[in-house]
């Protein structure tokens, strides 16, 4: 039996999923310039002669109950009512037409605040310099610069006078909102349009919570080919189109946040797809790297815009190139293939099933290879050989494809979909991949895996970046300049790299680098972890209030944890945490701000980069050794691969990526020009030439073996 609603204002019970309309107080009805008034002034209504169902647009099918509409007569409008010089909409046009507002005559913009800092003014220039002459900048923009508007405002001046467009994309809800703040104090005194869209799984009304991205993208492209999602059909309907026109001029004009555009339209409307309507005429976009390096063509030509007319800002780009190489990588096991099976069972897919096993087998046999080793490269033609062997390698896919789908009508996970997406990807050819099959631990059983990986971001960020009309890279931590440049293969000659001051007084900070003690594998001895606990649990004592220590891993903050002696509250962060129990932490954090606590972070987690900790909130951070990657195969590949190309494979595939986190977990202490901190980096390591070039000119460093002398003495001062 289908749910039914009641409306909060007046009682009516509703069979559909969305408005009252005849009792919506948000619509407004006093515009006489709009179709749907009666001559008197009064709303025109149209009621369903089967349900008595009212609405104050015209349809063809009642909304409720489904039955064809009589036709009714559209009242003249008189002529004098529509001013001569002003442009008219059609309410019953299509979608593109009704959201085709009449834009605002160009005019200078103005700066929303009264002063600005002598290194936001350089890096304003530098952009505006950068989009005027399309040209590439890489910002290294430290924290408390002001680099968001810094970037947005002479790109969004520039655009809105040229005609074009600019595209702020970001990794991180968080950043959504700082740009959507930034864009609201510009449109204070500033004419430009602007729309937020955050990855379309945050957008979703349906319960998809517990997918990752590539469940989400085949459950929702399933639910729309069979026509099965009501929002993404109401956000087609011709007979909504009225009420969709005013819900994308509030989504063009205000700028909403995601949860604020989800309130508006989730009950009954695909947010998404809305978003994307009021994006058509956008001069701003704020979306998720993957908008524009992941899917560029489909969401460009959805918003009716040009490469060759963008300007993208990316935001926090130091993660770009490792997000890009995350997306075009893919991995099936043995495990993976057992599930499948069950699942084409299930369905009755016996061919599919048979396939499915086939596969299962052939991964089996090539694992036997391994003998006594644990991971081996394979060749792309040994597997799919083996393959083409169960029949043509493309009908195969096509039939688990066919198979996914149909599980994804009623599950949202399909392991079958898995496969054929695993299988569609290990088809690709050329230099840029590793491919690896490996024995691996699942669920304290013993499977083997095959992992295509990509090595190259610049295999789609090359030609996103050389076409585009500009592209501005930012962050705090971008040194070295030049591997961001190189690993997403901007033009060398077109791209400048600049590198800004902290606005913060270098007095607040009193940088530390402990000499003695490393994390080293060979030194991962018991005495070294005791003497290294000991050293942490003085640091923490010395600093006044919260403190963060930070490791290179879960497994080495458990080891030194159980030996750390401290007096302070202790939080430990978890590998995967909500934004919910995020926020809990930091509430946690606000409550032992006077006695102090303690976070047990780890660098590359949820607390180490993008959140903000400003004042009392985090008085230290203590990184303890070098967050370096596991040598493998696919770090050995990256690095050879690296080499290869750039004559740099080791500082670009493992020492400067592991910096990166450590200046991200670092930069967590000073957050505005008030705060005060220390940091402590606990690994003599620090020293060394290859890793210390890569902290900022400007900081200045006391090396010691009593860190927490030094802690004390600042903390008088």
């Amino acid at each position: 039996m289908e749910k039914s609603y009641t409306c909060s204002l007046c009682g009516r019970q509703i069979a559909h999923r969305g408005f009252c309309l005849p009792c919506n107080k948000k619509r407004k009805y006093h515009n006489t310039g709009q179709s749907s008034l009666t001559p008197t002034g009064k709303p025109l209504k149209q009621t369903c002669a089967s349900c008595g169902f009212v609405t104050y647009y015209r349809f063809t099918r009642c909304p409720e109950c489904d039955v064809p509409a009589k036709e009714i007569e559209k009242p003249a409008r008189p002529i004098s009512s529509v001013p001569r010089d002003r442009e008219t909409i059609d309410i019953d046009a299509p979608t593109a037409s009704l959201i085709a507002l009449q834009k605002s005559p160009s005019a200078t913009f103005k700066f929303p605040f009264e002063t600005v800092r002598h290194s936001q003014k350089e890096m304003m220039d530098d952009v505006r310099s950068a989009v005027e002459n399309s040209r590439h900048l890489v910002a290294d923009a430290p924290t408390g610069l002001g680099k968001t508007i810094a970037a947005l405002f002479p790109a969004v001046e520039y655009a809105v006078a040229n005609g074009k467009t600019v595209f702020f994309l970001t990794s991180r809800l968080s950043q959504h909102k700082a740009a959507v703040e930034t864009l609201k104090l510009m449109r204070q005194n500033n004419a430009f349009k602007a729309v937020d869209i955050v990855g379309k799984k945050h957008l979703c009304s349906h319960d998809v919570a517990d997918m990752d991205s590539g469940m989400f993208s085949n459950f929702c492209t399933a639910m729309i080919k069979d026509k099965r999602c009501n929002h993404f059909k109401n956000s087609r309907s011709g007979e909504l189109a009225t009420e969709r026109a005013g819900l994308i001029r509030i989504l063009t004009n205000s700028i909403p946040s995601t949860e604020e555009a989800m309130g508006l339209m989730s009950a009954r409307y695909c947010t998404y797809e809305l978003l994307m309507d009021a994006a058509l005429h956008a001069d701003v976009i704020v979306g998720d790297y993957f908008h524009m390096f992941g899917m560029h063509e489909k969401f460009l030509k959805r918003g009716a815009k040009n490469l060759s007319d963008a300007i993208i800002i990316v935001d926090e780009a130091h993660n770009l190139s490792s997000r890009i190489r995350n997306h075009l990588s893919s991995r099936v096991s043995t495990r993976t293939c057992e599930l499948a099976m069950k699942e084409a069972q299930s369905m009755t897919e016996y061919e599919a099933r048979s396939a499915v096993s086939e596969i299962n087998g052939i991964i089996s046999g090539m694992g036997k290879r391994l003998f006594n080793k644990k991971e081996s490269f394979i060749e792309r033609e040994e597997f799919m050989d083996k393959a083409a062997e169960i029949g043509n390698y493309d009908t195969l896919i096509a039939q688990l494809t066919r198979v996914g789908e149909l599980v994804l009508e009623t599950k949202k996970i399909s392991y079958v979909d898995r496969i054929a997406e695993f299988l569609q990807m290990w088809k690709k050819e050329g230099v840029g991949y590793a491919r690896i099959i490996s024995r691996e631990k699942i669920q304290d059983k013993n499977h083997i895996s095959l992992q295509f990986s990509c090595l190259d971001p610049s295999l789609v960020s090359r030609e996103i970046v050389r076409s585009s009309h500009s592209t501005i890279l930012m962050s705090g931590t971008l040194s070295p300049m030049e591997m961001h440049r190189d690993l997403l293969g901007m033009e060398t000659e077109r791209t400048s790299l600049k590198s800004y001051d902290s606005p913060f007084p270098k007095e607040n900070r009193k940088n530390i680098i402990v000499r003695g003690l490393t994390t080293q594998y060979k030194e991962r001895t018991e005495a070294n972890y005791t003497r290294m606990a000991k050293k942490i649990s003085d640091c923490i004592s010395a600093v006044r209030g919260n403190v963060a220590v930070f490791f290179p891993s879960y497994e080495m903050r458990d080891a030194l944890c159980s030996l750390i002696k401290i007096n302070k509250h202790a939080i430990f962060e978890k590998s995967s945490m909500t934004k919910q129990q995020r926020d809990e932490v930091k509430n946690e954090l606000r409550s032992h701000e006077q006695n102090g606590a303690v976070l047990m972070g780890v660098m590359g987690g949820s607390f180490s980069e993008g959140i903000d900790l400003p004042g009392n909130l985090l008085n230290g951070v203590i990184i303890v050794g070098l967050p370096l990657e596991r040598p493998n195969l696919s770090v050995d590949a990256l690095i050879s691969y690296y080499d290869e190309r750039f004559r740099a494979g080791r500082d670009y595939g493992y020492n400067f990526p592991a910096m990166i986190k450590v200046m991200q977990a670092a930069g967590r202490c000073i957050r505005t020009e008030t705060d005060r901190g220390v940091i402590v980096f606990l690994d003599e390591r620090f020293l060394w030439q290859n890793y210390r070039r890569i902290f900022p000119k400007s900081w200045s460093f006391d090396v010691t073996e009593k860190p927490e002398e030094e802690i004390r003495k600042f903390w008088k001062s």
